[in-house]
């Protein structure tokens, strides 16, 4: 009797404990997600939009060296027609061929105006001009309206080459601020654009030697030539908006995040005020032309292992590739929902005993749940030491 009375009594020991602790808050989980690698056995295949090849390969090569048995490969469906994708990265306008278990965005390229004339670079236009000149409307960069806006500049009348061929995910995304800032003046996509998904960085750089030539191109692709750049006179009492890291960030800070379970979509909300960047009073200007990139986990025999990718691939070092490669990492109000969405079925982060190496990889376990320190030792442990410190939730 008076062991079965003991069992009673630990069972419901155990239950009260499980029931006041409180879930981990996702800023915490990503904290541990972002100092412990988790690993999943696996073999995945990852099918990759061809502009994040190098990127994706940095994420496989540093899930590599932390995950002896996760193995991830790029592949071309079209090539590997037997090999299924588990994984989808994909730009704006492209569909995972695969039942989505898992989605978030993983990346963002803004979208730039680029022109080839010496000295004009950060040059001012109100939305109805670029309008008027990418549609075809203003044949010399001596326009009067243009030298009306920027009068510190002596133009000159050389001849405006309009590159008409543009990405459709690029026009989109362009007319939807545009649009916004002056739906007047900007009342339609302009008719000098020709969409074509096709992007060779080789054949536009040429293209671009032709001095006067204005053409609309993915900032990526702006940062990595230095090319030069148009602002935006995005309203009359304000200063114009110029393309740099800062005003793409401060875009970012506008972007909110929905989630259907693991499923996590974003979008700027232009009526959102933008944020500060940390120890700066006031914000920057938003560059509102972004565009994302998605990495989808499919449905399969593959898709924890493919989670366990993802969430690699929302770390912050691994998001710092995005920043070397000229995009832009993941706004952290999007990330930190996004970390938490793909990680659903993964062990529970939890933090290890001292003396773990923290960039080491966190074990998949079989069968039994990762556990997470309790705030307080039952009373008959309380005199046991315990190996690991229990974490502090960040505010």
């Amino acid at each position: 009797m008076t062991r079965t009375k003991n069992v009673i009594g630990l069972a419901l020991v155990a239950l009260l404990v499980s029931a006041c602790t409180p879930p981990m808050p996702p800023e915490f989980k990503a904290d541990l997600a972002e100092r412990y690698v988790t690993c999943v056995p696996g073999e995945v295949a990852v099918s990759t939009t061809p502009e994040l090849a190098e990127v994706t390969q940095a994420w496989i090569d540093g899930v590599s060296e932390n995950c002896a048995d996760l193995s991830v490969s790029i592949i071309d469906p079209e090539v590997d027609v037997e090999t299924p994708a588990d994984i989808f990265i994909t730009s704006p306008g492209q569909t995972p061929t695969c039942t989505a278990v898992a989605s978030s965005p993983v990346g963002i390229d803004a979208v730039a105006v680029t022109l080839t004339v010496e000295g004009l670079d950060g040059i001012v236009f109100t939305p109805a001009l670029l309008h008027r000149a990418l549609s075809g409307g203003m044949s010399s960069w001596a326009d009067q309206e243009l030298q009306d806006l920027n009068p510190e500049i002596e133009l000159t009348d050389t001849p405006v080459v309009l590159r008409a061929v543009t990405r459709p995910q690029d026009i989109a995304s362009l007319n939807e601020w545009m649009s916004r800032l002056d739906s007047v003046g900007w009342p339609s996509i302009p008719g000098g654009l020709v969409s074509d998904e096709a992007f060779d960085t080789e054949a536009v750089l040429a293209e671009l030697e032709v001095e006067g030539t204005l053409a609309i191109v993915p900032a990526s692709f702006v940062t990595n030539n230095s090319s030069l750049t148009i602002s935006i006179m995005a309203e009359t009492d304000l200063e114009a908006v110029s393309l740099d890291v800062d005003t793409v960030i401060s875009a970012g800070t506008q972007m909110v995040p929905t989630t259907s379970g693991s499923i996590v979509a974003a979008a700027l909300d232009a009526s959102l005020p933008p944020v500060p960047a940390a120890g700066n009073d006031v914000a920057s200007l938003p560059w509102q032309a972004l565009n994302q990139f998605t990495l989808t986990v499919c449905e399969g025999a593959n898709e924890l292992a493919g989670r366990a990718f993802a969430r690699y691939a929302l770390r912050l070092d691994s998001q710092g590739v995005m920043i070397t490669s000229g995009y832009t990492e993941v706004p952290e109000q999007v990330r930190l929902v996004a970390v938490d969405a793909v990680s659903i079925g993964l062990p529970e982060p939890s933090a290890p005993p001292e003396g773990s190496i923290e960039t080491g990889p966190t074990e998949f376990p079989s069968d039994d749940p990762t556990e997470f320190p309790s705030e307080e030792p039952l009373e008959e442990d309380a005199e046991e030491e315990t190996d690991a410190a229990t974490p502090e939730p960040t505010s």
